[in-house]
């Protein structure tokens, strides 16, 4: 198996011979090599000449820019966001737990299943003990 070390484009991963092309381990892109014979090639231009027009001369190496693969903001936002339109939605289960009632008149109440009542009942009881602030939990809901 032939492998080239840090060669993607897309995600600077490494590729891997998959039949005749090659592949980025990493992200799955399909890279094509670009093959240049001998004769194809353009001579490089003549830096005295390129320097007596006045013309920068572009580095033969492209320095690339390490970015972050995702954008945290957006997953925070994100998230936030879920957590907002879990509670909205939830609302009314979450009042009825508080008030005490089982999950069966729960379920009769906002006519969900009493699984999925369960379920939103564990995720509650989940974010008000793993929070350490409960009571700000408790006043949201």
């Amino acid at each position: 198996m032939l492998c080239l070390l840090k060669n993607c484009r897309k995600c600077n991963g490494d590729l891997v011979l998959d039949g005749e092309e090659w592949r980025c381990w990493q992200c799955g892109q399909y890279c094509y090599p670009i093959i240049e014979s001998l004769d194809q090639r353009e001579e490089p231009p003549n830096p005295s000449l390129a320097a007596a027009i006045g013309e920068i001369m572009p580095s033969p190496r492209k320095t690339r820019v390490r970015r972050s693969p995702r954008n945290l903001n957006s997953r925070i936002v994100a998230r936030d966001r879920s957590d907002s339109r879990w509670w909205e939605r939830n609302r009314d289960v979450v009042k009825y737990l508080d008030q005490g009632l089982s999950v069966r008149e729960i379920s009769i109440l906002v006519s969900h299943g009493e699984r999925q009542v369960r379920i939103i009942r564990e995720r509650l009881h989940d974010l008000r003990t793993n929070n350490s602030e409960g009571e700000a939990l408790a006043a949201v809901a």
